[in-house]
């Protein structure tokens, strides 16, 4: 390994599956095996650790790649102006305990305004005289919630994005990208997020630092059941972003698993739900580590 890849902090993805069609035997001659053949990647969509060339490797060798919804900036703006917009609902400020709102305040100030979370915090006017929770505490929920839990992982130094990287290594090879998702129904999915989920966990802050541990153990060993089995406090786990995204993600990428050379980035909780799918209508998935 040389210097500049010991400061990428690269690893090798382990969270990726190897998929094959309905009718693919695995038995083909090796061209005709290869043009059925699909990957579906788990992403971690913020991570203290770069995929890039593994990702890169991945893409090198497909047609097409699926992302889950559009990255851009006017997209990503859209999901702030929605929901910094003012929240006439205050449930959360409500669910939460003056220690919980204490420990939020008590995240330092050390997040770069080249990040996602800076520009969030820039927008929001961010200073040393005003409170963490006093800036959030009038958004939408999930935005309050986001803008908290991303500042915590910023300084915690979880800066790389995976289905960005996945995106600009697709757009510089040339490859086709379609996104399964459009910006509205993300939104909307959002908004479903219930509020004592992201209150309960808000007020677990104090245990975030045995908790995102646990997370990257489990990521980095490509160990699914075992990261999962942890999620269940994750105010996104829930009936809204994974229950009901699930089947409609899995329909709008079948089409393209059935074609072969694609690979599909999706966030690792819907896995599960895709795979049961995929096996369901004949599909064959197979572990790549």
């Amino acid at each position: 390994m040389n210097i500049r890849d010991f400061f990428l902090k690269e690893k090798d993805l382990r969270m990726i599956w190897e998929i094959l069609s309905a009718g693919s035997s695995g038995k083909e001659d090796r061209k005709s095996y290869t043009s059925h053949k699909s990957y579906l990647a788990g992403a971690a969509h913020f991570f203290p650790y770069s995929f890039k060339k593994s990702l890169t490797r991945y893409i090198e060798n497909v047609d097409t790649v699926l992302l889950e919804g559009p990255l851009d900036e006017n997209n990503m703006n859209r999901v702030v102006e929605q929901g910094t917009k003012g929240n006439t609902n205050p449930a959360l400020e409500k669910a939460l305990d003056d220690s919980t709102i204490k420990e939020i305040n008590m995240l330092e100030y050390n997040v770069t305004t080249s990040s996602y979370v800076g520009t969030y915090l820039q927008t929001f006017g961010r200073s040393h005289e005003n409170s963490l929770f006093e800036l959030v505490k009038n958004q939408r929920p999930w935005m309050a919630f986001f803008n908290i839990w991303f500042y915590y992982r910023e300084k915690k130094g979880w800066r790389y994005k995976m289905d960005l990287d996945a995106l600009k290594v697709a757009e510089k090879l040339g490859k086709e990208i379609h996104f399964l998702e459009k910006i509205e129904e993300q939104i909307e999915a959002l908004n479903g997020i219930p509020v004592d989920r992201i209150a309960n966990f808000l007020k677990k802050i104090d245990k975030w630092d045995w908790h995102t541990q646990r997370y990257v153990k489990y990521y980095l060993r490509g160990d699914i059941d075992g990261l999962l089995s942890g999620a269940n406090d994750f105010p996104t786990y829930c009936e809204s972003i994974i229950d009901k995204r699930d089947p409609i993600l899995y329909e709008r990428m079948k089409p393209f698993l059935e074609k072969g050379n694609t690979l599909a980035v999706v966030g690792i909780t819907h896995i599960k739900g895709i795979r049961e799918r995929l096996l369901a209508d004949g599909f064959t998935m197979q572990k790549k580590y």
